[in-house]
């Protein structure tokens, strides 16, 4: 393994006096060799090192499974629990099991497009006041077990068994049971924001425009919420590699795969998320949370884990980490199907999916395709069209009537849009709408969608006769408004 061309690589994405990153190659359960870029706080010049602790967002979530495999593993509770017996106040009308609240297949809605919708502040979340919210959802999006759709409510929810089985927080839960045992002393979830952390990076935002601070502001945890260094991870990163001190049932447990009722297997696991580096198997989780990103991979088979942890939003951290795991493993770094290549335009301009509700309009131009809402996609010698920028890990398939949007991201599954027509140049119907689950109020007025308290966008006419919203898209049903987008498949305001 090359280590230096790891440390020079990492040294020269960041200039200084700005937030960066700290990264670490793991081997044997031991941090091999460390990285550090940047500020951990910018007022005050302090540098980034491998023991600055960040806020890893998403890749929380492997670390909550492990909880609640534990508990399963004492024979506390089972996996395919419904979860409403370890939370009766939920109103969910259909079981939804904890094997499906932590692998994505129950349907829940997305509780941060919901907030965005009610407009409720994300400050001072507590796990008691987002429960509040959470009980009220009836319906889901789809039926349990039949699909995948990314959702933190689920895990949140298993914050909330973990407390209710354990009689223990799942921050007291996670320290005695897997931080304890495995060393990890700078290891904690957050689940009460105010506190200081003694080395914690504050986070900034820093993609567009002056570098502006933009640290964790809730403090309900399991969707993510832990924070750690790159150096207090070794352990972790050993237990991933042979279940060294947890046990290797356990991490059997995280890696096993979600299977829909039809016999389809998917990528994500329990907080983990199976793909290929280089043609090798590889599994890990990625993070985004306002000034945060991260990203945990691991290669099992030849044993090495790579950490990436930032407390700024301008830096790619999956780009980062599968670059990083080619400069180790002596392999390429460019992608051969992401060279240049030719093909048709695609046969229509606009497209839709009658699943998700979602809607794309393309435009044809000298440098590539213009998606809608999406970005720029450029022909690859692969037969797709490859994003750029910031959606360099998307891409397009076309073929005749079928265009397909993927991800390089199991957590977003692709999605298939077929021909729609035109947008009609209607307005969208005005009036006023009502959600007993979500207790806020949706208007049309002027061209205007406002939804709970602070909501407002413009509404512009969309393909297939609905009407776009910034990220949502609307449609008008025997009276009702339903609404879809960020997590959520036509939910109904009355």
């Amino acid at each position: 393994m090359n280590l230096e061309l790891v440390k020079k690589e990492v040294s020269s994405l960041v200039t200084p006096g700005t937030p960066g990153l700290a990264v670490a190659v793991y081997s044997g359960g031991e941090a091999v060799a460390t990285a550090a870029a940047g500020t951990a706080c910018v007022e005050f010049g302090v540098p980034i090192d491998a023991d600055t602790r960040f806020d890893i967002a998403s890749a929380s979530k492997q670390f909550t499974a492990a909880c609640v495999l534990l508990l399963a593993r004492d024979g506390a509770l089972g996996l395919d629990d419904d979860v409403r017996r370890h939370v009766p106040e939920l109103s969910l009308e259909v079981p939804v099991t904890l094997r499906q609240c932590l692998q994505h297949t129950g349907g829940l809605p997305e509780w941060y497009t919901v907030m965005a919708l009610t407009g409720h502040p994300l400050a001072e979340m507590t796990e008691e006041r987002l429960l509040e919210v959470i009980a009220r959802f009836r319906g889901t999006t789809f039926e349990p077990g039949t699909d995948f759709t990314y959702s933190n409510t689920g895990y949140v929810l298993a914050s909330v068994v973990v407390r209710r089985v354990s009689g223990r927080s799942l921050a007291e839960f996670a320290r005695e049971r897997l931080f304890g045992p495995l060393g990890m002393d700078d290891s904690i979830f957050r689940d009460d924001a105010t506190l200081p952390v003694e080395r914690m990076a504050y986070g900034y935002a820093n993609v567009d425009g002056p570098t502006r601070r933009a640290d964790t502001q809730e403090s309900a945890v399991g969707d993510g919420g832990m924070v750690t260094s790159v150096r207090d991870l070794a352990p972790w990163f050993g237990f991933l590699t042979d279940g060294r001190v947890l046990g290797a049932d356990l991490r059997d447990a995280l890696l096993e795969r979600a299977v829909l009722a039809d016999g389809t297997t998917l990528p994500y696991a329990f907080g983990v998320y199976h793909y290929e580096v280089a043609g090798r198997p590889a599994f890990g989780h990625a993070g985004g949370m306002h000034g945060y990103l991260s990203d945990l991979l691991v290669l099992p088979d030849e044993g090495v884990g790579v950490a990436v942890l930032s407390n700024q939003r301008a830096i790619n951290p999956l780009a980062l980490t599968e670059r990083l795991a080619k400069l180790l493993l002596g392999e390429p770094l460019a992608d051969p199907g992401r060279e240049p290549g030719t093909l048709p335009p695609p046969a229509h301009e606009h497209w839709h999916d009658p699943v998700t509700g979602l809607t794309l309009t393309l435009k044809h131009g000298d440098d590539g395709v213009e998606v809608s809402g999406v970005g720029t996609f450029v022909p690859g010698a692969d037969g797709r069209w490859h994003g750029q920028g910031e959606e360099d890990r998307e891409w397009l398939e076309c073929s005749g009537d079928t265009l397909v949007l993927g991800s390089m991201l199991a957590a977003r599954p692709p999605t298939t849009f077929r021909p729609a027509a035109a947008p009609t140049g209607e307005a969208a119907p005005e009036g006023e709408w009502w959600s007993g689950e979500l207790e806020a109020r949706a208007s049309v007025r002027d061209g205007v969608l406002r939804v709970g308290r602070t909501l407002e966008l413009p509404v512009e006419p969309a393909p297939a006769g609905l009407w776009q919203a910034g990220p949502f898209t609307l449609r008008e049903a025997d009276g009702a408004l339903l609404i879809s987008g960020g997590g959520l498949r036509g939910f109904r305001f009355a």
